[in-house]
């Protein structure tokens, strides 16, 4: 009966959870794109809610991160520019990323997070340059 419980024991424990909040200086939220959590070679992402929170996984958002210190950077934080209006003939989209540049790599970015437990890692990202 032991090694039943061992094995019920063991297969309960995660990863600790990694969650947040990604802010502009004034407060308001970044509300797209993916926070991204990279060590290793390995990559974890957590997806960008509209109140600008998210919870990084693994396989999956919320599903935990193996512990260690990580390098963070933002992917996808983009929308699109229609010159002309949606019904233009000529519809050319042009990407507008929304955070400088500098956070869109990891070995730009300056951001790093520790995870040990349970870590809440909240992000203020400054706009683009213009």
């Amino acid at each position: 009966m032991l090694p039943f419980l061992m094995i019920i024991f063991v297969a309960g424990c995660g990863d600790p959870t990694v969650t947040g909040k990604v802010t502009f200086p004034d407060g308001t939220p970044l509300t797209q794109g993916q926070v991204m959590f990279q060590k290793d070679g390995f990559v974890a992402s957590g997806n960008l809610q509209q109140d600008g929170t998210y919870s990084v996984g693994k396989l999956k958002d919320g599903d935990g991160l193996p512990p260690g210190r990580y390098q963070v950077f933002i992917t996808g934080a983009t929308t699109f520019n229609i010159p002309g209006g949606a019904s233009s003939p000529s519809m050319t989209t042009r990407p507008i990323i929304l955070v400088d540049s500098k956070y869109l790599a990891p070995n730009t970015s300056d951001l790093t997070v520790e995870v040990s437990g349970k870590t809440t890692f909240d992000i203020t990202v400054e706009p683009p340059k213009q």
